[in-house]
């Protein structure tokens, strides 16, 4: 395993930059398309029980300090099946990277640069990504730790000064929502962003202390940060505008007008999305790299580091004809795959980390 690192305080970083990342930017307008004025309170319900979620993580964590959850399922299932489900999350950590590559592409292309081939935006990224996982986690939450003031200072402040076209009439009738039918048609929101964040599991064994605290406010931080974001889309754009549009963050951007002569703050808000881009696209690619090498034993990360761009610029341009599709398919299946991965495989862990321990003191009992 690698020879690594990281504070409470960068684990936490990344954490909650892997849990906004690319949501930020690409759930408002389905949100509130489906809760309408009241769409800022989904994220609040979906991080609650994404983070009772997580204390799941936390427990076999506990059962198997030291490891990453692709050891943990080799120690807990065994070789064989261990093994398998161990490829199932790396096959997941590949998934997710070509998911964030493709969103990346399909932003690039239909709103700043139409002519440019897809996979030119897929491999500019890679290239550095890839650098950055041979370098090792702890480069990662350095950077990530350097560029999150940043990123989030420009954020707040676009929000703030997006606010003097702010009308309280489009919240109007507010608290309307059937809870039931409004879980069901947002559940979504729980597989992507929040499921995802059980690839931080990989990262857990190089945490010096304070994991459970940075977990879990890393998870609920966001939450606040996604809620405010639609909140304030809802305020600026109205239901109708926002829920017509696939950024409408974007959107808001674009036509933000400062002191009437600083125009094209839209180009501001894309740095700021390219920053969380990266930073979730390091994580879930040293993740799957992290992965492949502890599976098969493997001691350099870089010649697989290396060709494993391919796979996932490859899975990014097939996964997809465009975003739309793209859209359709997180809103029918994203909740019940990443159900899998963050619910189900680490229930099953937890039993099996249970009853091994209970063999094993049976059998000191017994000697």
């Amino acid at each position: 395993m690698e020879n690594a690192r990281i504070g409470g305080w960068q684990f936490f970083l990344l954490v909650f930059n892997f849990t906004i990342g690319t949501a930020f930017f690409l759930r408002p307008g389905g949100m509130i398309a489906a809760a309408q004025q009241d769409a800022w309170l989904v994220p609040l319900w979906a991080g609650a029980a994404v983070v009772l979620i997580a204390c799941l993580w936390l427990i076999l964590a506990e059962g198997n300090p030291g490891l990453s959850i692709v050891q943990i399922c080799i120690k807990a299932a065994g070789t064989k099946i261990g093994g398998f489900i161990a490829l199932l999350y790396i096959w997941f950590f590949i998934q997710t990277s070509s998911w964030v590559t493709r969103n990346l592409g399909d932003f690039m292309k239909s709103t700043l640069m139409p002519n440019t081939p897809i996979s030119v935006f897929h491999f500019m990224f890679l290239i550095v990504v890839c650098y950055a996982s041979v370098k090792g986690v702890e480069s990662i939450a350095r950077a990530n730790e350097f560029l999150t003031p940043a990123v989030v200072f420009l954020l707040v402040a676009i929000c703030l000064f997006a606010v003097a076209e702010w009308k309280w009439e489009r919240f109007e009738p507010m608290f309307q929502l059937h809870v039931w039918e409004t879980m069901r048609e947002t559940r979504a929101l729980i597989g992507f962003p929040f499921l995802e964040v059980v690839s931080l599991m990989m990262l857990a064994p190089y945490v010096k202390s304070g994991i459970k605290t940075a977990l879990l406010l890393g998870i609920g931080l966001a939450a606040l940060l996604l809620s405010g974001i639609i909140f304030v889309t809802i305020g600026v754009l109205g239901v109708t505008r926002a829920s017509h549009f696939t950024y409408p963050l974007f959107i808001i951007a674009q036509e933000l007008r400062i002191a009437e002569f600083i125009e094209r703050v839209e180009t501001t808000i894309v740095i700021v999305w390219l920053v969380w881009i990266f930073i979730k696209l390091c994580i879930t690619y040293h993740c799957a790299v992290t992965g492949i090498c502890q599976l098969f034993r493997l001691s350099d990360r870089t010649w697989i580091a290396i060709p494993l761009m391919l796979l996932v610029s490859g899975f990014a341009i097939t996964f997809s004809d465009n975003v739309v599709e793209n859209i359709e398919w997180d809103k029918r299946y994203i909740f019940q795959y990443a159900s899998i991965y963050g619910v189900v495989f680490p229930v099953l862990l937890i039993i099996l980390t249970r009853v091994r321990r209970g063999r094993n003191k049976d059998g000191r009992e017994a000697a």
